[in-house]
């Protein structure tokens, strides 16, 4: 199985259950036990990668604390590699704050920590420059970012989350974006798409030759492939929503660890959405990360339709 090389955040999560997101001023009290537990856009993604039998290298920093030695553990327990996650003296491992009213929406305050130390100099290494797909987010420093992609040689996956303005020297070198609707309205200068064919017209509004997968949330994701006449709708398979925190960071990993086995854009999509979905249905960033037997269950269950370009 071909190498999959994930850079990103690692951080701990504090999540917390309400009954609706609190306004501005207003004090609510938890409807639920806080939960604890391991998290960041890179680990995430990762460890849900890993979970569908995918080989793993995973490239961040931690910091010089029990808890960034705890996240080290973790990733190895998931058979991650983790000889390019580097400790970093004197700070201390990247934080998030994670609200989530009844029904699955959620807020999420971050503080970056160790994250916001990771260097151009951390990616240019063989694992990056070798890996069949390097998957990248945006909750490290854009500069690393932008020498990830350049040192890459297999396949670039984005997942531009954070949302952020995007430069020709990152998109120049990316092979396949996957944004959610948020995040496509961020980087077409436009409102988020309030359905399918809006997020259409908005993908075909970018001015760059790559591939696009949106994520939808319960509606399921949109596969826009490169001079086809045609996109793909996938539909999300019905569960029941407990937490739809992280089901994002599900989907691309699932989407990297398909697309560094065998290459089948729209395979390795229908395979996303169904990993997805399943972690919906336990509390936390990480919710069910769904094996492959799994997500191969529900993903034969998934439908899809074409809507024309």
């Amino acid at each position: 199985m071909s190498r999959l090389a994930v850079i990103g955040s690692l951080n701990s999560d504090i999540t917390v259950g309400v009954e609706h997101l609190p306004a501005p001023g207003e004090t609510i009290m938890a409807s639920s036990p806080t939960h604890v537990g391991f998290g960041g856009k890179g680990g995430n993604q990762a460890s849900a990668a890993a979970a569908l039998g995918g080989d793993v290298a995973m490239v961040a920093r931690v910091g010089e604390d029990e808890v960034g030695a705890s996240i080290r553990a973790d990733l190895v327990d998931r058979g991650i590699e983790t000889s390019l996650v580097r400790t970093t003296r004197g700070t201390r491992t990247g934080t998030a704050l994670i609200i989530v009213e009844r029904g699955g929406d959620n807020v999420i305050v971050v503080d970056a920590g160790a994250n916001a130390k990771l260097a151009p100099s951390d990616v240019t290494n063989a694992t990056v420059g070798e890996a069949s797909v390097v998957l990248v987010q945006l909750e490290i420093p854009m500069p690393t970012v932008t020498e990830a992609v350049r040192t890459a040689t297999g396949l670039v996956v984005l997942n531009p989350a954070p949302a952020a303005l995007l430069g020709d020297d990152i998109l120049s070198r990316v092979n396949l974006l996957v944004p959610n609707r948020s995040e496509l309205g961020q980087l077409t200068r436009r409102p988020a798409p309030d359905g399918p064919e809006a997020a259409l017209h908005l993908v075909d509004s970018l001015p760059f030759d790559f591939d696009v997968v949106v994520t939808l949330g319960a509606v399921g994701a949109l596969l826009v492939r490169r001079g086809q006449s045609r996109a793909v709708l996938i539909a999300a398979p019905t569960v029941h929503v407990i937490d739809a925190t992280g089901a994002g960071d599900a989907f691309c990993g699932a989407l990297a660890v398909g697309l560094a086995e065998h290459g089948d854009m729209d395979k390795a999509a229908v395979l996303a959405v169904a990993a997805a979905s399943l972690s919906t249905t336990a509390p936390g960033a990480r919710g069910v990360l769904a094996t492959r037997r799994q997500a191969e269950l529900l993903a034969a269950s998934v439908s899809t339709q074409t809507l024309p370009r």
